[in-house]
């Protein structure tokens, strides 16, 4: 089977149909480390509405690294409820809805790490039955259709990658320095903050015109 490579118009046209979707839920956390637990969650949807912010008490402690660049400590959560706590709530208001992250690769694994840590045995059914839990498919039918922004953005950067024969990925600060996204009064690394952010590039992308990007399209030029 042949596929055809999308054009400039079809990248801007994914943005437009994420900017007009009433279902649209951006997704954002900030976590304990690269491989730790989510210590912060936010989502908001596509009017800009915060649908949820919470921060809670991870089983491990923060990376000096991740603290760093979040600036939450520790005694910050003491008080914090575990995600496996508010995960109900989580859960259903992702359920049905489109959800969007920039780096899915990165928060979903987070997510399900956590839930193992912070609610053991999430993902078995009582009595041991074939299908796992329903949190478990939930979470499964999240994760298959949640979309990833960064993915998408890669085009538009423009970086091309010969050893990879692909766009190389651009940071969120880059894609909304790149489309003139105004984050004057958004908080650096912070999940809710993070979200608006996703959500204005998504917005910026959606009114670009695709004859600003000749060589979407013609990647065998780069």
């Amino acid at each position: 089977m042949t596929h055809t490579a999308p054009t400039a118009a079809d990248v801007i046209d994914r943005f437009l149909d994420w900017a007009t979707d009433p279902r649209l839920v951006t997704l954002d956390t900030e976590t304990t480390g690269f491989d730790g637990e989510v210590i912060e969650l936010g989502l908001v949807d596509g009017g800009g509405r915060t649908l949820f912010e919470e921060r809670f008490r991870p089983t491990c402690p923060i990376d000096p690294r991740a603290q760093a660049v979040h600036g939450i400590t520790d005694a910050d959560l003491a008080a914090c409820p575990r995600f496996g706590e508010r995960w109900p709530d989580i859960r259903d208001l992702l359920t049905g809805r489109r959800v969007v992250i920039y780096n899915k690769r990165f928060d979903l694994p987070r997510i399900c790490a956590t839930l193992d840590a912070t609610r053991p045995g999430w993902f078995e059914a009582p009595g041991g039955a074939a299908g796992g839990s329903a949190d478990l498919r939930a979470f499964n039918a999240i994760s298959r259709s949640a979309e990833c922004v960064m993915d998408a953005y890669s085009p538009l950067a423009g970086s091309w990658n010969d050893a990879y024969g692909s766009y190389r990925w651009a940071r969120l600060a880059d894609a909304s320095a790149q489309r003139g996204v105004d984050v004057s009064d958004l908080t650096k690394h912070a999940a809710v903050s993070d979200c608006v952010q996703v959500l204005r590039l998504i917005q910026a992308c959606a009114a670009l015109n695709p004859a600003d990007f000749p060589w979407i399209g013609h990647e065998d030029r780069l």
